[in-house]
């Protein structure tokens, strides 16, 4: 692959579980956000992402069965964040690097929640068994 480059590219989804709930009583609503960051090697920055969104098309496409018997559906938000890579892949590289103008004061348990998320309560991690694939009961 020459004169190619690497690029992580950072793309968007959110996933449903969708249909009737087996599960006895009224659930709480919950979505799940993820963001993913996959390197592709490209001879430019939108040529990652022309990568990058066909990667998260196919992503997205897969469908299955939870433990409350829901269909569990992931939506490509068409979103994404090329980053280039400019030294070799190895450890301790950096492989993405975001940046956020803020226009007030936060405290830095905000920043990092905005950023890296919440600790998850009890309910919330209840909450996640909802995404999980039925497929899975025999690992947990």
């Amino acid at each position: 692959m020459k004169n190619k480059k690497w690029f992580a590219v950072k793309t968007l989804y959110v996933t449903r579980a969708v249909g009737r709930s087996s599960a006895k009583g009224k659930e709480a609503f919950a979505e799940l956000l993820e963001e993913r960051v996959v390197l592709f090697q490209a001879a430019n920055a939108n040529a990652a992402v022309k990568a990058a969104e066909k990667d998260a098309k196919e992503y997205s496409q897969y469908t299955y069965s939870n433990f409350n018997d829901q269909a569990v559906r992931t939506e490509y938000l068409n979103a994404c964040d090329v980053f280039e890579l400019y030294e070799a892949l190895e450890n301790g590289v950096e492989i993405f690097a975001s940046t956020e103008v803020l226009t007030k004061k936060a405290a830095k348990s905000d920043l990092i929640a905005r950023r890296l998320g919440k600790l998850e309560t009890n309910s919330t991690i209840k909450m996640r068994k909802r995404f999980m694939s039925k497929e899975l009961s025999s690992y947990i």
